[in-house]
């Protein structure tokens, strides 16, 4: 799954409770574009490598807050300490919107 391209970004899922029933995946394509901030964004704050996780344009912070057991504060701060930004005024903690924000300090706006 990771790292592969779906069929029309959906699946039908073969057995289990769910048989029949179609996984429709997130775009990814404003993620895409911000490609190296957010493999070291996810590699500082979470520790994770490019295939460890996937995310999606609707992916948030409230998705990973359960990695070592960091409260949504914890990250806020580790993301001020290693890129000097607040986004805690990011009340969805949208990835793509802090991806933005860090493309922005790092003179690309």
């Amino acid at each position: 799954m990771f790292g592969e391209k779906m069929n029309n970004d959906s699946r039908i899922i073969s057995n289990g409770p769910f048989k029949g029933k179609r996984i429709e995946f997130a775009p990814t394509t404003g993620v895409d574009r911000f490609h190296e901030i957010s493999e070291e964004f996810m590699n500082k704050i979470f520790g994770l490598e490019s295939r460890e996780y996937l995310i999606s344009d609707e992916s948030s912070l409230y998705d990973f807050t359960s990695l070592e057991e960091m409260e949504l504060s914890d990250i806020h701060k580790k993301i001020h300490e290693l890129y000097y930004i607040d986004v805690s005024d990011i009340k969805s903690a949208n990835l793509l919107e802090i991806f933005s924000r860090i493309y922005g300090t790092k003179g690309g706006a």
